[in-house]
């Protein structure tokens, strides 16, 4: 579904009188907009999975959390550092050389330290959902729309005080998101393995 069905799904199903109040369909529209980010921010989704590759600073304007930063260059994966942590021993961080850690200013702009300019950086990160309008349907896969509707269903029964109905529909919203969990999260039912490194053709053990 598009905003528009999504929209007019909940509509149907107990909004009518917010959509016909001034302002009411822009409304729900920003329930809309918060629930898919609701969801999205509750786990750690495949359907969010992204890379992004290339010198440093690597920008990444979609960025909600870093996985798994390293330096393809070089074979090296760096650990995540705060500004602060990294300042107590160069304050002006202006030590070059084989980076070994990452970290970022503003939430969006992906830096490394000791700098470096020359190595090719990867990044697999988790992606903030994408806004979208009438015409788009969100990044949640279409088989989860209906979560989208219900979530919205419950904020606008907190909104006109019908807070039996809000209750008695969360109880089901969890229930489906942890079914949607279940299916896109742990799709792999053989048994957990511990990962050995030899070096040898039996590295995973």
């Amino acid at each position: 579904m598009n905003r528009k069905e999504i929209r007019e799904e909940v509509i149907a199903n107990g909004a009518e009188n917010i959509a016909r109040d001034a302002g009411g369909e822009d409304r729900i529209n920003r329930w809309i907009a918060q629930v898919i980010r609701d969801i999205c921010d509750v786990k750690p989704w495949p359907f969010l999975m992204a890379v992004a590759e290339g010198k440093a600073p690597l920008e990444v304007a979609d960025l909600a959390h870093v996985e798994v930063f390293a330096d393809v260059t070089n074979d090296n994966l760096l650990q995540p550092a705060t500004l602060a942590q990294l300042s107590l021993g160069d304050p002006d961080l202006s030590e070059v050389g084989s980076a070994a850690y990452w970290y970022t200013e503003d939430g969006s702009t992906l830096k490394v330290y000791p700098g470096n300019t020359s190595a090719t950086f990867r990044a697999h990160y988790r992606r903030t959902p994408p806004a979208i309008d009438d015409t788009e349907e969100p990044i949640i896969p279409a088989d989860y729309h209906d979560l989208i509707v219900d979530g919205v269903r419950i904020k606008v029964y907190k909104a006109t005080d019908n807070f039996a109905a809000a209750a008695e529909i969360l109880k089901d919203y969890e229930r489906r998101l942890e079914g949607m969990a279940h299916a896109l999260l742990h799709t792999n039912y053989d048994q957990a393995r511990r990962i050995t490194r030899t070096g040898g053709p039996a590295d995973y053990l």
